[in-house]
């Protein structure tokens, strides 16, 4: 049994008015740790008051959307409907309030964490709605102190770590993922089967039992949201969905017909409670931090493409604070794990919103509806919420990006499809870090066989080119040209020598070796080695060693370890050319 006991409130630093040094201190403590800037709220005191009308008419569009959304994913994550809404009213406003940077971004229920969640509730072992609600709490919490680590230590550069192609096909899994988990919302058959493909065979051979007024339903609402989505994109689709259904539920008594609601959601708003999580402390902690792990990518991410859309940066470090404060009161709350929202997001832009305002509206309108509309709410067909989420699987899944990833480039294509077979097959968590773990191994691989050409000049501009490039160059008579596209360093030393003496092999007449050192930027003493090493060889072979270009820490480690001077200082240049100008002048100067 883990309990969590609380937080220690932090010391608060003393300092007179005119101190400045006190002052110093706290600002350059608030930057280093992304403490809560405050900035939603300052954003909000920046409208003027002609422009609050239409924040609050943003807030109150993304709450429309928010709210169905809130308890669709409530049934993801197999929790009491009401559990969405109060994670949809916790977390956003404690992130709205203390933390962000990106004052434009709603943060609520995601795909991604949810199903992560609720595999890690499985995994624990819970299985009652009311269980699963507590420890689903209880992780959420500490995924959010996870969060707040991750900002004091500034980690918020983590998230370039996760690759596009990485990205595109992990979200294509969640997408084939989702749509699958919704087959017995929209069929009315309870399946047994996991996967991906048994569910489907299962449904196929049990169809005599299929529910099919919920099934034409359940299609009737995907088509309608995927309509509004095309057509009419600024229309809150889910929730003019979901009126429409609790309506003809109450006309028609559609539960009477066979129909599955998503019955009883507790009116009101809980009181903050530390919740109690019990388990293996690891496999908690483990979970906890997957669930932190996923969270963070997906909701760094969206802020950044947001931001990018806009012309704004953010700050990740902040966004990392901000995301704990949400999440740690989304736990308090008896709520669930939260992060970036895109959809509600790109609502909340769409209808005019700028400021924090909008998140602060969402939270009021999500908690009135919450008090007061919970009846019509239980009302509710599965089958609708089940179309939710495949209208929200649609939208993850990015047939465009597979297409361009396999024009650029055939590897990262690769990674896409790997990474969402990963999550299919052997989970979320599990197929990111594989994919992610490919894609250093592919990084790896070409820095440590970085490409190398022989070069010459062009025959028409005199420029230099390769020769891999340019068939009709013409190499210098007696001078090899040799380039190595990146730095020498141990992953590659080797790799260079070997490459160094096969492009000499063609050319047995070169006396003078140019090094084009246009890419090498870092050296170690792996570096220093290597270029000893070839001066040597060459000098055995009569060759002259002459070094073009080079930056930054590759020529002060050459200048520092003496093996500038070894090379001969006049026989390192600024450029490529220059150093093929001085080959060409020390050989015409040879002839005469």
């Amino acid at each position: 049994m883990l309990p969590l006991t609380g937080m220690a409130a932090g010391g608060r630093a003393s300092r007179s008015s005119g101190d400045l040094t006190g002052r110093s201190f706290r600002v350059s403590a608030s930057a280093r740790f992304g403490t809560p800037s405050f900035k939603g709220l300052r954003s909000i005191a920046d409208l003027r008051p002609s422009e609050i009308p239409s924040e609050i008419a943003a807030g109150v569009s993304v709450a429309a959307v928010a709210i169905p959304i809130a308890l669709a994913y409530a049934k993801i994550v197999g929790v009491p409907s009401e559990v969405g809404l109060y994670a949809t009213i916790a977390g956003g406003l404690a992130y709205t309030v203390f933390g962000p940077s990106s004052r434009y971004l709603i943060v609520g229920p995601d795909t991604a964490t949810c199903l992560v969640l609720a595999a890690s509730i499985t995994q624990l072992g819970f299985h009652a709605p009311a269980d699963r609600a507590a420890i689903g709490a209880g992780l959420t919490l500490l995924a959010g102190l996870a969060f707040l680590c991750a900002a004091a230590f500034r980690l918020g550069f983590l998230a370039s770590l996760i690759s596009k192609p990485v990205l595109v096909g992990y979200l294509a899994g969640i997408s084939i993922t989702l749509a699958v988990s919704q087959l017995p919302s929209v069929s009315g058959v309870a399946l047994t089967q996991p996967g991906i493909l048994r569910p489907v065979l299962e449904l196929v051979r049990r169809e005599p039992e299929i529910h099919w007024p919920s099934l034409i339903t359940g299609i009737a609402a995907f088509i309608a949201l995927r309509i509004m989505k095309r057509e009419s994109p600024r229309l809150p689709g889910p929730a003019l969905v979901v009126i429409a259904a609790i309506a003809l539920s109450w006309i028609l008594d559609l539960p009477a017909y066979g129909f599955s609601t998503i019955g009883q959601i507790r009116a009101g708003f809980p009181l903050p409670r530390l919740p109690l999580i019990v388990g293996d402390p690891v496999q908690v902690a483990t979970e906890a931090l997957g669930l932190f792990i996923v969270g963070f990518s997906s909701g760094i991410l969206t802020a950044r493409a947001f931001g990018e859309h806009l012309g704004i940066s953010n700050n990740p470090n902040r966004e990392l604070a901000g995301f704990g404060a949400a999440n740690i009161a989304a736990g308090l709350f008896n709520g669930f794990a939260v992060t970036g929202a895109d959809s509600r997001t790109a609502v909340g832009l769409s209808a005019g919103g700028r400021s924090a305002l909008v998140g602060i509206v969402v939270a009021a309108v999500v908690l009135l509806v919450a008090s007061v509309l919970a009846a019509p709410l239980s009302l509710l067909p599965q089958t609708v919420l089940g179309a939710i989420l495949l209208s929200a699987a649609a939208d993850l899944f990015d047939s465009k990006s597979f297409v361009r990833l396999a024009r650029i480039d055939r590897a990262e294509l690769t990674f896409a499809l790997i990474a969402a077979a990963g999550v299919i097959w052997i989970g979320v968590l599990q197929g990111i870090f594989f994919a992610v773990l490919l894609t250093f191994v592919h990084i790896l691989r070409i820095a440590a066989r970085p490409p190398s050409f022989l070069v010459g000049r062009h025959p028409e501009t005199g420029y230099l080119v390769t020769l891999h490039r340019h068939k009709d160059a013409v190499q210098p008579e007696h001078v090899a040209v040799f380039l190595f596209e990146g730095s020498i360093f141990f992953l590659n030393a080797d790799w260079f020598q070997k490459s160094v003496k096969r492009a000499l092999r063609s050319r047995p007449d070169a006396r003078w070796l140019v090094v084009d050192a246009t890419a090498m930027m870092y050296a170690d003493s792996a570096t220093v080695d290597a270029l000893s090493s070839l001066k040597s060889a060459l000098d055995n072979q009569s060759v002259i060693l002459l070094i073009g270009g080079g930056h930054g820490r590759f020529r002060q480690i050459l200048i520092k370890s003496g093996l500038a001077d070894m090379i001969g200082r006049d026989r390192m240049f600024d450029t490529p050319d220059l150093a093929v100008s001085g080959a060409e002048a020390m050989r015409d100067g040879a002839d005469s």
